[in-house]
């Protein structure tokens, strides 16, 4: 797995070398600042992978606090072009992950519920205290019942035949 940054780093070479070596590429979200690498939906290697930033531009070089630099709450409508690149990533890669990390204030888990929402088409259940803290989550998830458990572990799961 490698994860780049920079721009420089999105040519048809440098990503046909990680795939010859079946290197995977991590597929990212961040502040589009200077020369940084572009939302992106490549496929080297039977792992897909993407991770989620956060946009916090006022943050992202100079942060007040170290947690500031990924205090970011995706809007619906900015994950809507993720969802479009997951799906495109997941029917190309054997397995795909999708990895929030912008997790100040739980907001990596909601976005991941949003996610799974959107690529499902079905309500998540949350947390009670996670949908009284992001009111937003009433419109798709229900809350868990007092110690129940999610019914598996992975987010979103659709095996693929080996």
């Amino acid at each position: 797995m490698v994860e780049v940054r920079h721009s420089t780093w999105d040519n048809p070479e440098t990503i046909a070398y990680f795939a010859e070596r079946n290197v995977s590429f991590c597929n990212i979200d961040q502040p589009q600042l200077g020369r940084a690498l572009s939302p992106t939906a490549h496929v080297t290697s039977p792992i897909g992978y993407v991770r989620l930033h956060g946009r916090n531009y006022d943050q992202w070089f100079e942060p007040e606090k170290p947690s500031d630099r990924y205090n970011y709450l995706y809007k619906s409508n900015e994950l809507i072009g993720w969802k479009e690149r997951v799906e495109t990533i997941a029917s190309e890669a054997k397995i795909t992950f999708v990895i929030a990390n912008n997790h100040f204030e739980a907001k990596a888990g909601v976005n991941g519920l949003q996610l799974k929402h959107m690529l499902t088409g079905r309500r998540v259940a949350a947390p009670e205290s996670l949908i009284e803290h992001y009111p937003e989550l009433k419109a798709i998830a229900d809350p868990l019942g007092q110690g129940q458990a999610p019914a598996s572990l992975p987010l979103l799961r659709t095996d693929k035949p080996a």
